[in-house]
């Protein structure tokens, strides 16, 4: 992060203390007003400990960027572990405090612990020096730090990928991993290990945005795993300046999809007790998917009959499924997935 976004940050922070200072001179009550949004948080005695816990971390952040450091969020959560109730807690801190400046949180020196891992077709060049994410040390590949959030002048990347694959669950993509699905198709694999987080995000909004790559989603047939979808296309609303549309990046959903369950489920491929039955929570969210404003399907009428597929059929099935037809399936079937793909789309489907 440069100085001159440091010196930004603490001038907010030291404004908001002045203001709540003055206030209290005054014998007022202190408003909190948001810069992202047009709202204003007051000091209630119903939100004392909302409003003391941002202020704990406003007061962390700002001796951070004093002493030009960075740190976790796991780490602000152990120094005010006696004050927080758990890290949840705390991570709300984090985004209030971020809301009330109107900033992202990597620019309070703060990021989460390294969630996401990738591997693949791609070379990251830093000073003359080549990582290969091909080069596996380990199944995992390499993770996904905070370096993506905000690279380094000296930060270059380089692919011969032909998409990047992002995938909702780490032992799906573990297993590609370890198979070097990526030798058989060149592409960039990508795990978020569910919803993922901001430096996921970051990773494959900066690797589609360079090279304009198509970014194909695998997911369980769920509306869990549409959701999670959802937030690379989307993002969420719940984190302000850093949710949203930021790091957006228009992604297909290549899998797992009803029509194909159904085909496997006609070819009686699958044993019965794969098939979940959809909850009622299931139900609402695959309505609010198939409601006409809802950006997932737009005008994208094949995506909405895929969803009322799934809400017609009452049932959801994982991706872990397919290892039960063989080990070497789920490659398998990504490859020929990844063909009726391709050949949809050279017939403008």
């Amino acid at each position: 992060m440069s100085i001159k976004k440091h010196e930004k940050v603490i001038d907010r922070i030291e404004g908001v203390a002045a203001g709540i200072i003055k206030a209290l001179d005054r014998e007022e009550v202190p408003l909190l007003s948001s810069e992202s949004k047009n709202t204003e948080k007051c000091f209630t005695l119903s939100q004392s400990r909302s409003f003391t816990s941002a202020l704990m971390v406003l007061s962390y952040c700002h001796s951070l960027l004093l002493s030009n450091r960075s740190t976790t969020t796991r780490e602000v959560y152990y120094f005010f572990v006696t004050h927080f109730r758990n890290q949840r807690e705390c991570e709300q801190a984090i985004w209030d405090a971020a809301d009330l400046l109107g900033v992202s949180r990597i620019s309070l020196g703060l990021a989460a612990s390294p969630k996401g891992w990738f591997c693949g077709s791609l070379k990251i060049v830093r000073k003359n020096n080549i990582t290969d994410a091909a080069a596996l040390s380990s199944i995992q590949g390499l993770p996904i730090t905070r370096e993506w959030l905000e690279p380094e002048k000296d930060f270059e990347v380089r692919s011969n990928a032909s998409c990047i694959l992002v995938i909702e669950k780490e032992g799906i993509y573990n297993r590609l991993s370890e198979d070097r699905f990526f030798e058989t198709v060149p592409c960039i694999l990508v795990t978020g290990k569910g919803v993922p987080d901001l430096a996921t995000r970051s990773l494959v909004w900066r690797l589609y945005q360079q090279f304009r790559l198509p970014v194909l989603g695998i997911c369980d047939c769920n509306p869990y795993g549409i959701g999670v979808l959802f937030t690379y296309f989307r993002g969420s609303k719940r984190i302000g300046v850093d949710g949203e549309d930021r790091y957006s990046v228009p992604i297909e959903w290549l899998g797992l999809r009803p029509s194909q369950v159904e085909k496997l489920r006609k070819e009686n491929k699958l044993p019965f007790d794969v098939y979940q039955k959809l909850t009622e929570f299931d139900r609402k969210k695959i309505k609010s998917y198939c409601h006409h404003s809802h950006d997932f399907h737009g005008s994208n009428h094949e995506r909405l009959q895929e969803l009322l597929l799934m809400k017609r059929n009452g049932y959801k099935v994982e991706l872990e499924a397919l290892q039960w037809i063989g080990v070497n399936y789920i490659c398998h079937w990504l490859q020929e997935t990844l063909q009726e793909y391709i050949n949809r789309r050279m017939k403008g489907v």
